[in-house]
């Protein structure tokens, strides 16, 4: 591989040089040697040291280097010798300098691409919460409107229990006057009834439907949960349910009403 120096022109170097060719000239082994001045060739490739100071007469103020090429043997191969006359230029880019702005570039567009995936990628993350959260509203609507078509005897009874009280007593509000606490229970679905008698279009605001979340909404919500509240205190599990068969029964044909009535010697207002 050809080898290159630079280097600022001095007379002191030049001699230096041509001492070096004269050595190995005088010990047979004579070097080939080539002189450029500002890129034209002065001398021609030769091994005569008496050619080598005809540079001097194309060297002026306005020369800016010299070349001396040293050639090997006979090949074309050679190391090349620059002195400069003036400023030295700046360096230009080496290879390792090439090299390291290559792959400062090839970085860059990595992490620009990187970029581009995790921004493409983030907004389909924000795309699926978007749809999640639609579902997640359109669930806790089915919940609210599930809830709202509930009874809010269904949180004491279960819901087949509350299902078949609700209606007994909706229909027999006299029976419930008869036990502790259904009283006030009696007169508001008296006047329930009534008013549904009234104005059947209004069904969709009956007395025992609940509020969302399970929450208590109107006088007659709070009533029927203090009845049965109170009616289950009056019994233990085994006798509440039993009680509830009872109601069914009676539910289902009301001409037993009156033997019942009889039977636990109940005075009918």
């Amino acid at each position: 591989m050809a080898l290159q120096s630079k280097e600022r022109y001095e007379p002191r170097k030049i001699e230096r040089l041509i001492e070096h060719l004269r050595l190995y000239s005088e010990r047979a082994q004579p070097i080939d040697y080539e002189i450029v001045v500002d890129g034209f060739k002065v001398v021609r490739r030769t091994s005569d040291l008496a050619m080598f100071s005809l540079f001097e007469s194309f060297v002026d103020a306005d020369t800016k280097s010299m070349e001396v090429l040293l050639y090997t043997g006979t090949s074309n191969n050679n190391d090349k010798r620059i002195f400069y006359f003036g400023d030295m230029p700046k360096e230009g880019l080496s290879g390792l300098d090439i090299d390291a702005r290559i792959d400062e570039q090839v970085q860059r567009k990595l992490k620009e691409r990187e970029s581009d995936t995790l921004r493409q990628q983030n907004e389909e993350l924000r795309l699926e919460v978007r749809e999640l959260e639609k579902d997640i509203e359109q669930l806790q609507k089915q919940k609210a409107d599930l809830e709202a078509s509930q009874s809010p005897l269904k949180g004491f009874l279960g819901e087949i229990g509350s299902s078949f009280v609700e209606s007994f007593i909706r229909r027999n509000p006299n029976i419930v006057r008869g036990i502790p606490g259904g009283e006030a229970l009696a007169g508001l679905i008296e006047n329930d009834n009534r008013r549904k008698a009234e104005e059947p279009e209004e069904d969709a605001a009956v007395s025992f439907q609940p509020g969302t979340g399970g929450q208590v909404t109107n006088s007659e919500d709070q009533a029927a949960i203090t009845f049965v509240s109170q009616l289950k205190a009056q019994f233990n599990r085994d006798e509440f349910d039993k009680l509830l068969i009872i109601l069914q029964a009676l539910a289902d044909d009301k001409s037993k009403i009156p033997f019942v009535l009889s039977q636990l010697n109940v005075k009918q207002p």
